[in-house]
């Protein structure tokens, strides 16, 4: 069997770091505060830092930050052994995206390191786990931010206002309506009269950009950009956001003969995609292949991904693919997909709901966590230090200022002093609400009863994947799991697991049918059920059914 790639740490001690602050965030933690803490973490731990990156007053969510992709860039030239973070929601708080960069940092052998969280850097198996802690703690943030920020988004939808939406030809204000901007609406009336007279899409966006005209994002145009100002029904004056319809809530741009004309040429010249499956199967949804990432060839080693194929009949099948299989270099043939995902969600549901397993991870996290954060105090003691000093200083700007002296740079120190007051006494409430709620054993148990009976939830299935099973090995007859937290080795053949499932099936809706059968019938179906040598003394079947 081959082995997956381990992961292999760079030498030495050199580190980076990245700070990122988001301006829609609560009680955000600054750029400054983050670099000074980085500093002192790695001034601890010995490290010595090459390089840093920060990206200013831009959301965790969003994958498009500058430093951020450049520090992805350069991290294979760099190979520091290190990346130090204030916490884990500063690297992103999308967990596909965090999911991507952990995988591109690990592959360049750079551990993370976390000032501000409890986050082992010397135990995997841990450190997978207490990140999908804070990570959900996380996610838990963006969703109650969301709606907060919901409420402002649907009030100024039902308006018609301004909601932060861009769109070639008008420009918008916030809390104002929109209006049509005079050096660009020409341009998207150019674009519908041009397509409606059959000019194709592409000479369109030659054009276009040949006269140095761009999109309403600064790109050039393209074919695909060009569809969608074609169909965007806001020329015709139409207001849209989310599930908010307004008639005439926008200045119109297109007249209704012209946009339905291209309406109609959109509709002939529509096609499905370059795939096969798009052309037979237009309307097939896009699948989540959730075990991507996680499953291994058990023959080569090569990771699985999905494909899709379509049989003589048309009818449409999943598979997960060894990535070798397609070069003719490994002879593992493609597994159906949903057999797959079945058992590993049958073995997620036993881990879930098996007690001496969950003891496991409570108490190797809860020690972990005790190991690392038992500092008697000291650090709240050293801001409180700090804050007094801050507060020395700006009392000794006061006096100055009592006694008439007064100037430019006594103002920008104060103002200096006030930001990090503000900050330092940011940093100490987090840490005072840190210790008030630290961590218990029982915190963690609680955790994972949150996923109970809520598999089919795609975030929570995952996280329980991320924080459970460690390899998913695939065998043509076979898969073979390995886990975090155990050295175990669960060995689950296709055939019997296949049986098992269907058993499963058959014996839930087996019991369905008995809960609604009448008297007489349910005496009748547990008689055939358990058989003449399973009845009591009397004559009767046991009473062990629901």
């Amino acid at each position: 069997m081959g082995a997956a790639k381990r992961f292999t740490q760079n030498p030495g001690n050199n580190a980076i770091c990245y700070y990122r602050y988001s301006s829609g965030a609560q009680r955000d933690v600054s750029i400054d505060q983050q670099r000074e803490a980085a500093h002192d973490y790695a001034k601890t731990h010995g490290y010595h830092i090459i390089k840093e990156y920060e990206d200013h007053a831009i959301s965790g969510t969003s994958e498009d930050r500058p430093q951020f992709q450049q520090m992805l860039y350069e991290v294979e030239k760099l190979r520091p052994a290190y990346l130090i973070l204030w916490k884990t929601d500063r690297l992103s708080r999308d967990r596909i995206d965090s999911v991507l960069a952990k995988k591109r940092l690990r592959e360049c052998g750079v551990k993370i390191s976390y000032v501000a969280e409890s986050i082992p850097d010397d135990d995997e198996a841990t450190q997978i786990l207490m990140e999908s802690i804070y990570e959900a703690m996380a996610a838990s943030f963006i969703v109650s931010h969301r709606k907060n920020v919901m409420r402002g988004l649907i009030y100024n939808a039902e308006n018609a206002l301004y909601n932060g939406v861009k769109m070639l030809g008008y420009k918008g204000q916030p809390d104002q309506k929109y209006e049509i901007d005079d050096d660009t609406a020409p341009v998207v009336q150019r674009i519908f009269q041009e397509y409606a007279k059959g000019v194709p899409p592409r000479k369109i966006c030659e054009s276009l950009n040949g006269a140095g005209l761009r999109t309403v994002r600064g790109n050039r145009f393209t074919v695909s950009s060009l569809r969608n100002i074609l169909k965007n029904r806001a020329y015709l004056g139409e207001y849209r956001y989310g599930t908010v319809v307004i008639p005439g809530g926008m200045p119109r741009l297109i007249d209704d003969e012209v946009f339905l004309t291209v309406q109609a040429k959109l509709k002939a010249n529509r096609y499905g995609g370059k795939g096969a499956i798009k052309k037979i199967h237009p309307e097939a949804p896009i699948e989540d292949y959730w075990l991507t990432g996680k499953t291994f060839c058990g023959l080569c080693g090569g990771t699985l991904h999905g494909i899709s194929g379509t049989s003589k009949t048309g009818k449409l099948y999943y598979y997960y693919s060894c990535i070798n299989h397609a070069k003719h270099t490994c002879s593992l043939k493609n597994q159906r997909k949903e057999l797959m995902e079945q058992i590993v969600l049958h073995v997620l549901y036993d881990l879930l709901h098996d007690p001496v397993y969950r003891i496991i991870i409570s108490e190797a996290c809860y020690e972990y966590h005790k190991r690392h954060n038992d500092d008697n105090g000291s650090y709240e003691e050293s801001l409180k230090a700090r804050l007094k000093e801050v507060d020395g200083k700006l009392a000794n700007i006061i006096k100055a200022i009592e006694k008439g002296i007064f100037g430019d740079t006594m103002a920008e120190q104060m103002k200096v002093l006030e930001s990090q007051k503000s900050m330092l006494n940011d940093a100490l409430l987090a840490e005072q609400n840190r210790r008030k709620f630290d961590l218990k054993k029982s915190d963690v148990l609680r955790f994972l009863d949150s996923f109970a009976g809520d598999l089919d939830n795609p975030e929570t299935r995952q996280h329980l994947l991320d924080g459970l099973i460690d390899k998913i090995y695939v065998y043509p007859d076979k898969l073979v799991m390995t886990f975090h937290y155990s050295s175990d080795r669960q060995e689950l053949p296709f055939e019997e697991m296949e049986q098992l499932l269907a058993n499963s099936r058959t014996i839930e809706s087996m019991l369905g049918e008995y809960r609604e059968a009448p008297t007489e019938t349910t005496i009748k179906m547990r008689e055939s059920l358990l058989g003449e040598s399973d009845k009591n003394e009397k004559g009767d079947p046991p009473d062990f059914f629901p």
